[in-house]
């Protein structure tokens, strides 16, 4: 089914949740952005009822490698010293391990869309992407993808090109580089060679940091750096991972899954596992996902319900006292809508409404388990590429 005429969207009886603080009960949506929050609906529009469930911007994954999230996690030692042991390791195999080749059969772009589907289904609708940005992310992909931005791999990897890397990334973009991300000397000894080599500033984001202890934390914040946090990838492959008290206390940290090689299987597993791990709280976590991750990754649009904004959200249950913590007790299947650019991705059934207001086709697919409507144009896409997603059954 299909309107020939979009409507505007209103979804009342909900909870709007900034992730600073509840904004009100109602959003409404035109377009593609956010055209009013804590309004009544218009004449014309299409009214949702969300029966108290929890409006959140979409979530903000800051760091993935997209193509690699149709591998199986991956070691071949109980626990490692640094993430080169892990490299040496696993890049001999790729012409004798049957899991390896396999997955490496896939085409990039099957692989990709994987990557891209992974975080659309946990309510992800941007994501840091820790690699070249192919021609396949920049358009028609599930998620928002960063663009404004520059990478190197590791020290280990690039070597002394780093510094070409850092002094060539735009000031008012991310630097991205893995760093620090073992507990032996080496990883210990990382950061202080980039801030000889001149690569801490500003925008200088860390990855991993796994041997950052306080005295360099320190020096990042004052630096203005910030963190990218993957606990669960972390902990899979060195057995523990950095403290973030400080730089959580000083808001320069955000939460990124890795790829499924190493982390958790989405950014709802990741978080769950870091608020396992430590005494952070979940409006914390949220912010992490949200807000903070879009400060130090330089994007003034994502993070926050707003007028103005794009509407990227998603619709949860609130099942928990304070708003946040409803974000620790949901999987994926439990998400009630997400929405991108103002379009209906996936949903429940009882979310058709906003599929047909914005004259979007559905098809019925089955996610872990339970009935959901999704973007033909998306189903559609994975069918073509043959896409296989653990739990989705088209």
């Amino acid at each position: 089914m299909r309107l020939l005429s979009p409507k505007p969207i209103a979804l009342v009886d909900g909870l709007i949740f900034g992730p600073r603080e509840c904004v009100g009960g109602s959003l409404r949506v035109s377009g593609k952005t956010i055209a009013g929050v804590n309004c009544p609906p218009e004449r014309g529009d299409a009214v949702v009822d969300l029966k108290g469930s929890l409006v959140l911007p979409g979530l903000i994954n800051a760091h993935d490698h997209l193509e690699l999230n149709n591998f199986p996690r991956l070691k071949w030692r109980d626990r490692y010293a640094n993430a080169s042991e892990w490299i040496a390791d696993f890049q001999p195999r790729f012409a004798t391990d049957e899991a390896l080749r396999g997955a490496m059969s896939v085409s990039l772009e099957t692989r990709l869309l994987i990557g891209g589907l992974k975080n659309l289904l946990s309510g992800v609708t941007t994501v840091c992407h820790h690699n070249p940005l192919y021609r396949a992310l920049r358009r028609d992909f599930p998620v928002r993808v960063v663009r404004r931005y520059r990478y190197n791999h590791s020290l280990q990897i690039d070597g002394d090109s780093v510094t070409k890397g850092f002094l060539s990334t735009p000031k008012d973009w991310p630097w991205i580089i893995h760093a620090a991300e073992g507990m032996d000397d080496a990883a210990s000894r990382e950061f202080h060679r980039l801030r000889s080599m001149g690569c801490l500033g500003p925008n200088t984001v860390v990855v991993h940091g796994v041997a950052l202890g306080p005295e360099e934390q320190a020096a990042l914040i004052r630096a203005g750096g910030a963190l990218v946090w993957c606990p669960s990838s972390n902990h899979f492959l060195f057995g523990t991972t950095v403290d973030i008290t400080m730089l959580n206390q000083a808001r320069r940290v955000a939460l990124g899954t890795d790829s499924r090689l190493t982390g958790e299987r989405d950014l709802l597993a990741e978080i769950r596992f870091a608020a396992g791990k430590t005494a952070l709280s979940a409006g914390a976590l949220l912010r992490m996902v949200t807000i903070d991750a879009a400060s130090l990754l330089r994007l003034p649009r994502a993070g926050d319900l707003r007028r103005g904004a794009p509407a990227d959200l998603l619709v949860i249950p609130r099942g928990q006292r304070e708003p946040a913590d409803s974000i620790l007790a949901i999987e994926r299947s439990s998400i009630r809508l997400v929405l991108l650019g103002g379009q209906p991705q996936i949903g429940d059934p009882d979310m058709r409404q906003v599929f047909e207001a914005t004259g979007g086709r559905w098809q019925k697919v089955k996610l872990d388990g339970r009935e959901k409507l999704m973007s033909q144009r998306l189903a559609s896409r994975m069918k073509r590429s043959g896409v296989v997603e653990p739990g989705l059954l088209l």
